[in-house]
């Protein structure tokens, strides 16, 4: 007797997904951008925690204080240090003091490894897009994440400062 399995159970082709699996955001990109039409949401989102993490330090680093709602105290207030950037080694350790107090404050579970404050050449910029009596100094920050096990993540800062 020969036993048919030609009509029983389903195919390779019949077991797979039908419907689009969405991943869920874990919070909104920035610099805001409206969202694609295939999206649910409005805006652009993250959906990884490592990227909403870095891109949540970053803001960090460039608020000031007073410039977010209902949170003063927010941010690493780097602007008051505009023009202290000719006493070039001061400006490094207090931009520094600044950064971790800003990261142990607001986000305790990254943790900062190295700070680099290093000052770009004007007549290195072909585009001159420095106006006058400003210079560009470039912060550059090593960090982990332990909870997600990231190490070693860089994130870099421009800023202008009076020069």
């Amino acid at each position: 007797m020969a036993i048919s399995f030609k009509n029983v159970g389903f195919t390779s082709q019949d077991r797979r997904f039908k419907k689009k699996v969405s991943l869920i955001p874990v919070g909104i990109k920035t610099p805001l951008a409206l969202s694609n039409a295939d999206r649910d949401s409005l805006f652009e989102m993250n959906f990884e925690p490592s990227i909403q993490i870095h891109d949540n330090l970053r803001n960090l680093i460039l608020t000031n204080n007073g410039e977010r709602l209902g949170r003063f105290n927010y941010g690493a207030d780097l602007r008051s240090l505009n023009f202290d950037y000719s006493a070039s080694e001061e400006f490094e350790n207090e931009a520094a003091l600044r950064i971790q107090s800003a990261v142990e404050a607001s986000m305790p579970y990254v943790e900062l490894d190295e700070l680099e404050v290093r000052g770009i050449d004007r007549s290195k910029n072909r585009d001159n897009q420095i106006p006058p009596g400003m210079a560009l100094v470039e912060i550059t920050l090593k960090y982990n994440i332990p909870k997600i096990k990231i190490v070693g993540k860089l994130l870099q800062v421009v800023l202008y400062v009076g020069g």
